[in-house]
């Protein structure tokens, strides 16, 4: 070896080389995101807007950390069932349960435009915007999920249902509490 300059040897190689390998491994798995996984994700986003989106994603934070508050014991997607289950059994008699808007996100929600972009008030009575980015954004994506079609063509057709016909419309479309936008379909179905 001359002074001043060092070889590298295969051992020290092969370490080098582990090292590249397992940051780049961790550069990648950081830099995909669910956007980047489920292109269906970016066409919701786009249709129904940055502000929006990022008010819809405070009520699904809201909510689930009212799901693990609630129901400690059990996963957050066990959770989302066992809500919409509570919501419709005649035995619930605990409604402030479920209520889980912080009043920053309330007020977002309203701030934003959101709300308007998912109900209207029609006569002093409250209906579906189905004209609004909302129902737009799920129209976008809707042949790619069955319950986000058939979400869409009941909304068509009934507009505002009683919580039990939705609910219960949800449940029989075997709904994916891991899905964005099953999530998503729940937390603003019962953010008035």
């Amino acid at each position: 070896r001359r002074a001043g300059k060092r070889q590298i040897d295969g051992k020290d190689f092969k370490g080098i080389m582990f090292k590249i390998y397992l940051i780049s491994f961790f550069l990648i798995v950081l830099g995909c995101s669910q956007k980047a996984i489920d292109p269906r994700i970016d066409t919701f986003e786009k249709v129904l807007g940055a502000k929006e989106t990022k008010v819809v994603n405070s009520l699904v934070k809201d909510f689930e950390e009212n799901l693990h508050k609630i129901y400690p014991e059990i996963s957050t997607e066990k959770g989302y069932r066992k809500y919409l289950e509570e919501m419709i059994s005649p035995n619930t008699t605990n409604w402030d349960k479920f209520k889980f808007q912080t009043k920053k996100t309330n007020y977002d929600f309203h701030k934003s435009g959101l709300w308007n972009e998912i109900y209207v008030k029609d006569n002093g009575s409250l209906d579906i915007n189905q004209t609004g980015k909302y129902i737009q954004a799920l129209y976008a994506i809707k042949d790619s999920d069955p319950l986000i079609k058939k979400y869409i063509e009941k909304r068509a057709v009934a507009g505002m249902m009683k919580n039990e016909i939705v609910v219960r419309g949800i449940l029989s479309s075997n709904p994916d509490f891991t899905n964005y936008f099953h999530k998503r379909i729940v937390v603003l179905e019962f953010s008035f």
